[in-house]
């Protein structure tokens, strides 16, 4: 099994996080081991947004990536500009869209599994592989871990890396030896330290 990372996530309201700046809660999760960082911002200002992902940058050496109510192309270049390593979409017209003009691996999408099975797996698989296919950093995906394991049967290798979402350590470790490349966790839930000793202990490789 290749090492696998581990990506707190930061809600962002308003700016803010829990009161804090987003650089004070970066920093730390920095401290404590994590490899990545994801902010999912909701009811940010275009100004104030540029200004925190600037001052992230500054002051962080791991990347950052960042998910949020992008209204136009514009906004997402903004984010990237101001030093997010990548930006996170809602869905793949978007990445159809966007993508080629900002350098495809540096644009996620987000795909959601838990209803997507109603549409069969096959239309799920199909998704990955254009996402692949476009060549896009990868997918950041809602799953249990036996959506997970039911769509790794109809495949010998997922197409793009998939980011999880996955708040239980123990379902983490699962869904990394069933073929996630990385875990995105709630950052409240514990520390990145925390999470990575119970994904350690189960016997999962990590980068660091």
């Amino acid at each position: 099994m290749v090492a696998k990372r581990v990506v707190p996530i930061l809600q962002v309201h308003g700016g803010r996080i829990a009161g804090a700046a987003p650089v004070d809660g970066a920093r730390r999760l920095e401290l404590e081991g994590a490899d990545e960082i994801l902010f999912v911002e909701q009811g940010g200002d275009r100004a104030g947004r540029i200004a925190w992902l600037a001052e992230v940058a500054r002051a962080l050496f791991i990347p950052f990536a960042l998910e949020a109510p992008f209204q136009d192309p514009e906004e997402m270049a903004e984010a990237l500009a101001a030093g997010a390593g990548r930006v996170v979409v809602p869905d793949l017209d978007a990445a159809r869209m966007d993508a080629p003009r900002f350098g495809r691996a540096r644009v996620l999408a987000t795909l959601d599994v838990a209803w997507s099975p109603a549409e069969g797996w096959d239309a799920v698989l199909a998704r990955l592989m254009e996402l692949g296919q476009l060549g896009l950093g990868g997918a950041v995906l809602s799953a249990g871990v036996q959506e997970l394991d039911d769509l790794c049967a109809r495949t010998a290798r997922l197409p793009v890396p998939i980011l999880l979402r996955c708040a239980d350590p123990t379902l983490a470790a699962e869904a990394l030896a069933h073929g996630a490349d990385g875990i995105a966790y709630p950052a409240d839930l514990m520390t990145a330290a925390e999470f990575k000793a119970l994904l350690s202990g189960a016997g999962v490789p990590l980068r660091r």
